[in-house]
């Protein structure tokens, strides 16, 4: 989207996403280009296209997409406009219209031009979301939950799980960049219910600005919602340093463990008060036990790590926070039982 403020999502309002019916090579090198994030070199490979064919629609819009690249916003909208009169059945042309008018906080122009792209396509997943998002800012809350709960009884029915979390992400954050704690809170989490990395995601989100001092907010990003399964792979190992809300140098034991062995994970790790959680093929947990001790809990689904892997890894990983915290002198190794007969 071209806003600074926050943002909405408007599925298919992608500019570097669009679709070729032509086959002329000229225009998928174009496309390709678009794809790089080289608007200059995607405009040079359409321009003879457009000398052949001034009123060319696909290379237009196009075109307009490296126009709006460049920042050139004026020479956009004009290529924009030029294809949708060419070809007003273009209905990216339209999704991209209505982004622009969404730009300017033109809406009324913005749901005028989405519901010209429902028309090309009724049965276009997207069509309910994008209808949505607009109606939210516009205020028309009731209109847009009803589209949002169309979108997602689509989105249930034609897509897997992680797809389904994604459309509940996607619906979370069109309320939640309008203030709309409520429904943004119970969006997203459903959206985490079905795939935790949703969590970790929405914390550096900038849509959920608007709701981040929300207390609901704030509990569900301080909820572990996804315990080891009967059917994980899981072990517990306690430590006698604390977790201490991520202070302690017990989660800088692990991060360090991690980097040496070369386990991958991903750096993003989620921190709070009561636990942190590192996510990669092995989800390490980190937090403190009643006694105050710190204690790591790893698991990792059993069909995503064979059963020998897994004893391997676990106790490399073990063995390297335990070297970890000796060379910061927090744990020490009992000594050595001396040979029999002295």
């Amino acid at each position: 989207m071209l806003r600074r403020t926050p943002r909405i999502w408007l599925a298919g309002v992608l500019l570097l996403s669009l679709p070729l019916a032509a086959s002329d090579e000229r225009l998928a090198r174009a496309r390709r280009l678009l794809d790089e994030g080289r608007p200059v070199a995607a405009a040079d490979a359409l321009a003879p296209v457009l000398r052949q064919d001034p009123n060319h629609a696909e290379a237009l819009l196009l075109r307009s997409t490296a126009r709006f690249l460049e920042g050139r916003m004026d020479e956009g909208r004009a290529d924009l406009e030029r294809a949708l009169a060419a070809d007003p059945t273009l209905r990216q042309a339209w999704l991209n219209r209505a982004g622009l008018d969404i730009a300017e906080e033109r809406y009324e122009a913005a749901l005028a031009a989405l519901e010209r792209a429902r028309a090309l396509d009724p049965e276009a997943s997207d069509n309910h979301l994008n209808l949505g998002a607009v109606l939210l800012l516009l205020g028309r809350l009731e209109e847009a939950t009803g589209h949002f709960e169309r979108y997602l009884e689509t989105a249930g029915a034609l897509q897997a799980t992680g797809g389904l979390a994604e459309a509940h992400y996607l619906v979370a954050t069109n309320y939640a960049g309008r203030g709309y704690a409520g429904p943004a809170v119970a969006h997203l989490r459903r959206a985490v219910e079905l795939d935790e990395s949703r969590r970790l995601a929405a914390r550096t989100d900038p849509n959920f600005l608007a709701v981040a001092e929300a207390p609901d907010f704030q509990r569900l990003l301080e909820t572990d919602l996804h315990p080891p399964g009967a059917d994980d792979r899981a072990l517990r190992r306690s430590f006698p340093v604390p977790y201490a809300g991520g202070e302690g140098q017990l989660l800088s034991a692990v991060l360090e463990a991690l980097r040496l062995i070369g386990e991958p994970f991903d750096p993003r790790v989620e921190v709070t008060p009561g636990w942190a959680l590192v996510h990669g093929e092995l989800r390490i947990k980190v937090s403190d036990t009643e006694a105050g001790e710190g204690t790591l809990e790893i698991s990792a689904p059993a069909a995503a790590v064979a059963a020998g892997d897994w004893q391997r890894r676990v106790d490399r990983l073990l063995e390297s926070v335990e070297l970890a915290l000796l060379r910061r002198g927090r744990v020490e190794r009992p000594a050595p039982e001396p040979p029999p007969g002295r």
